[in-house]
């Protein structure tokens, strides 16, 4: 695997289904903010920041993108260059685990195999013991739970890093797992880790890019 990236920074890019709280996991990444209110992201955006692992110091972009069926198409632009993907489930939502076939699927066409190093977030384990309030509350919404076990075993068997966190809670699983991530693109992408030009110096530190 080799980087494909413009500058200096790795792509880390978002996918899932719509509501599975993509965007309130890096809101709660980058300024430890929650926001009940979101609404659905209807376009890619990212955020910039330096991260700091046992490896060294990286400067990483990290993506958001739409879940909706009618803006899948736009997403396979964003998708591009991906050096690092992170597949996102809402546990309370079975249909939004089950979808997670076709977003490896979609991503492996578009990047090819092999080409990128993959995570799986279980989201919103803190309504883990709400589901009948869930289907009370929102009758109009099919919510069935996604145990561990399966989000476990799905993620070893295309070979991504997998944790269950709450953005809403502030959990501390997703930052640990991009930490993870960016060791094994490290160990993986010796040719980056080489770079003289990197240089993380620069002002930028975090916040939006495009």
């Amino acid at each position: 695997m080799k980087d494909k990236n413009d500058d200096d920074s790795i792509k880390i890019i978002l996918l899932g289904e719509a509501s599975v709280g993509k965007t309130s996991l890096i809101n709660v990444y980058e300024s430890q903010t929650f926001d009940n209110n979101i609404k659905n992201s209807t376009n890619a955006s990212c955020i910039q920041k330096n991260v700091e692992t046992k490896s060294g110091k990286f400067s990483v972009k990290l993506w958001d993108t739409a879940g909706q069926e009618k803006f899948r198409s736009m997403n396979k632009l964003f998708m591009k260059n991906s050096s690092i993907v992170i597949f996102v489930y809402d546990i309370t939502r079975k249909k939004t685990f089950d979808e997670l076939s076709f977003w490896f699927d979609y991503t492996e066409k578009i990047l090819g195999k092999n080409e990128a190093v993959y995570g799986v977030v279980a989201n919103k384990i803190d309504l883990f013991d709400k589901l009948e309030e869930l289907k009370e509350n929102n009758p109009e919404i099919e919510y069935e739970l996604v145990n561990k076990k399966d989000g476990s075993e799905y993620a070893k068997k295309i070979g991504a890093e997998f944790c269950e966190t709450s953005a809403k809670e502030m959990a501390p699983g997703f930052s640990e797992l991009i930490q993870n991530l960016l060791e094994e693109f490290s160990s993986r992408n010796k040719t980056f880790n080489n770079r003289k030009s990197l240089n993380l110096n620069k002002p930028h530190g975090s916040g939006k890019c495009c």
